[in-house]
């Protein structure tokens, strides 16, 4: 779950990895780092994505909300040619250097002094080399594996979302989702191996952020715990450990202030077309009120959770509204795009601030109601399998 002032995520040559705790939490200490860098075909990249005339050293930033930090730029001659770049030493930390108007990014980590990068911004995958540090290599490698093996099980279980909503005969069904679950497990696999065997505490705790969209509750905790005891200096690992506590803690004190029982309080925001729609309107049917963000990533792990109960039950009196906690407009679209999220959407584009956790004061995302036909809630928090057990439990 995110919390307000969580850990986000953030696209990096297109594909999205997590700002972990590292920027908040490590410990500072003098010093510096530089980053000599070697680049080609800016002129291909210039037709893609506009003029790129200048390299930026960025600090990755703790919350969306922060814009990222500058710590250097470098004038980039000609369409090839080479840069220079330094930063203030912070410990340990994931850092990137942008070309031109965020069109690629290559990610780094400063367990070096002097971290040498070899970019052709003429490609869109495997454009960049880096040497003199062994975790910006080995970042690298993470980065891709992880992103293959995270696309075929998102796509998987796409395909088996798509034929559930096609009622596809139950052969097909199983072997979706054996395609599925093997996804998962190869996933799993790597993440498990890669945490248990590297050495570099920042890496793992990457590993370990990416790990909780597909390990259980169980693994995830296990896997944590393990490492904060390999690394029990490490203040990053230690303040994910703590952040986690007291989300669970969170998340046990809400149990005993719950919604159930009580009739939904109404809730009217604008559409994307700029139409007021109101919770009250849905009233006569089973309404699931589905609160999420662009921005948070474990609603959109959870999305296809909901997409597959949407397309089962969404012909027996079954209707969502997603009340979403976006401030862009433009990315808000895009998710529901991105997601297949084809039921109706609202938000009043206000973070935090909006109107919906004013009104049913929630602390964290993803979280949800399911409102009877008669207006009253008769669950919270449904997540996983327990969304589509209590569906059927109530529609069937």
């Amino acid at each position: 779950m995110i919390k307000r002032y969580s850990v986000l995520t953030r696209s990096v040559a297109g594909l999205v990895i997590i700002a972990l705790l590292l920027s908040a939490c490590q410990q500072k200490k003098k010093g510096g780092f530089t980053v000599e860098g070697e680049y080609k075909n800016a002129d291909k990249l210039a037709l893609m994505a506009g003029p790129v005339g200048y390299a930026y050293l960025l600090e990755v930033p703790y919350g969306k909300e922060q814009a990222p930090v500058i710590l250097d730029s470098a004038k980039l001659a000609g369409n090839n040619g080479r840069f220079s770049l330094s930063g203030t030493v912070r410990a340990q930390e994931v850092y990137e250097v942008v070309f031109g108007n965020n069109a690629l990014a290559v990610p780094l980590v400063n367990d070096a002094a002097d971290v040498k990068i070899n970019v052709d911004l003429g490609k869109k995958d495997d454009f960049y080399e880096t040497s003199g540090s062994e975790a910006s290599a080995q970042l690298r490698d993470l980065i891709n594996f992880f992103g293959r093996k995270n696309f075929e099980m998102e796509q998987s279980m796409s395909q088996l979302d798509s034929l559930k909503g096609a009622s596809a005969p139950d052969s097909v069904l199983l072997a979706a989702t054996n395609k599925k679950n093997s996804a998962i497990q190869e996933l799993n696999t790597y993440l498990r191996q890669f945490i248990n065997t590297n050495n570099n505490p920042t890496l793992c705790a990457l590993a370990l952020g990416w790990s909780s969209r597909s390990f259980s509750k169980s693994e995830f905790e296990s896997a944590l715990n393990d490492l904060v005891k390999k690394f029990p200096d490490h203040v990053a690992l230690r303040g994910i450990k703590q952040d986690y506590e007291q989300q669970l803690a969170q998340m046990a004190q809400k149990k005993d202030s719950t919604w159930v029982g009580r009739q939904a309080p109404d809730l009217a925001l604008p559409d994307p077309q700029g139409r007021t729609v109101s919770i009250s309107s849905f009233k006569g049917k089973y309404l699931l009120v589905d609160f999420w963000a662009s921005w948070c990533g474990p609603c959109r792990a959870e999305n296809p959770n909901v997409v597959q109960a949407y397309s089962e039950f969404k012909h027996k009196n079954f209707a969502i509204l997603g009340v979403s906690l976006d401030k862009e407009k433009d990315a808000w679209l895009e998710a529901i795009k991105d997601d297949r999220l084809s039921w109706t959407h609202v938000s009043d584009l206000k973070y935090w601030q909006s109107k919906a956790v004013e009104v049913f004061q929630f602390q964290g995302i993803p979280f949800n109601i399911l409102i009877d036909p008669q207006g009253k809630i008769i669950a919270q928090g449904l997540r996983g399998d327990e969304l589509e057990s209590k569906l059927k439990e109530v529609l069937n």
